[in-house]
């Protein structure tokens, strides 16, 4: 089959019109007239559209909301997980990562008419799938990583802890093979009861996306407010008790580890998260002088960042 011939269900375009028509302004005058009919019209989640309309949207989505970011682009596939389990909860096996991922391979092959993601192999702590869109570098490498948040946020959601993935190999370049990838996870006795039955948290991230994204993460174990730059978290600060502040590093104006250095000197009895991709050196510094509680590589998974909100800070 042909890329121009492959479909797509419109279930998964929902996600894609309700993204652009919230969060891209003036979305009508920046997409063509085509795909405008599309995100200006009603969707019908059981019919078929073109993969290379699915493509265009989602290329948008890239130039005007995520601006490419790789984790973003995870944590989005993260948040598709629990809006499908709303809906069809039987897909989802408690405490058997093994039986779920097998179930949403199933399901997910119902979703396209071609052979898009493929399970290679799965037992109890591990799952390697291939995944081949059949679309150009930068679309595949979006759909790639979207999908390893995807599988990643439904081996938490049946159980599997600290669940992370990673390439195994790519095929970004058109007309090569698909990309492999591997998520890992471990079983055991559940985490200790938290320490804050319902945390205040605080997210300090300048990708509305991720900082959205981890709202609605742990929506249902905290309270949730989020700040885009270091100067509004320091407002609601000193506005608020917070029991914890999550942030990412990498900021315009003033980073992070500088932030949550001040967050030490003046709410002490804050917990303070470093939470980023590249993590600066003097992060090991900062943890060790007591400046900041945790450092997670991000995107961390969903049941580390709620332990880790969830308990004290170091004394």
């Amino acid at each position: 089959m042909s890329v121009v011939d492959r479909r797509v269900r419109g279930v998964l375009f929902v996600d894609y019109v309700r993204m652009i028509r919230r969060q891209v302004p003036s979305w009508s005058s920046v997409l063509t007239p085509a795909d405008a009919a599309i995100v200006g019209g009603r969707v019908d989640v059981n019919a078929w559209y073109p993969m290379a309309d699915f493509e265009r949207l989602g290329l948008a989505i890239l130039d005007h909301v995520v601006r490419g970011e790789t984790d973003s682009i995870r944590l989005w596939g993260r948040q598709q997980v629990q809006a499908i389990l709303a809906y069809l909860p039987d897909l989802r096996m408690a405490n058997d990562p093994r039986e779920s991922v097998m179930r949403f391979q199933n399901f997910l092959s119902s979703l396209f008419d071609f052979p898009a993601v493929t399970l290679e192999s799965v037992d109890d702590v591990e799952c390697v799938l291939s995944v081949g869109y059949g679309m150009g570098a930068r679309a595949e490498e979006a759909a790639t990583w979207q999908t390893v948040g995807f599988f990643e946020e439904l081996v938490s959601a049946a159980g599997g802890r600290e669940a992370s993935g990673r390439l195994l190999s790519r095929g970004w370049v058109p007309g090569a093979a698909g990309t492999s990838f591997t998520v890992e996870w471990t079983m055991g006795l559940p985490s200790p009861r938290p320490f804050l039955s319902r945390p205040r948290v605080l997210v300090v991230d300048d990708e509305p996306l991720v900082a959205k994204g981890l709202g609605r993460l742990l929506a249902q174990v905290a309270e949730v407010t989020s700040a885009l730059d270091a100067a509004e978290a320091l407002t609601l600060l000193a506005a608020r008790p917070f029991d914890a502040v999550v942030s990412d590093f990498h900021m315009p104006t003033r980073d992070g580890l500088s932030l949550l250095r001040e967050v030490a000197e003046r709410w002490p009895q804050v917990k303070r998260v470093l939470h980023s991709g590249a993590m600066p050196p003097e992060a090991a510094k900062a943890v060790r002088a007591g400046d900041v509680d945790e450092c997670l590589e991000k995107p961390a998974p969903r049941d580390v960042l709620i332990r880790v909100v969830s308990t004290p800070p170091r004394r």
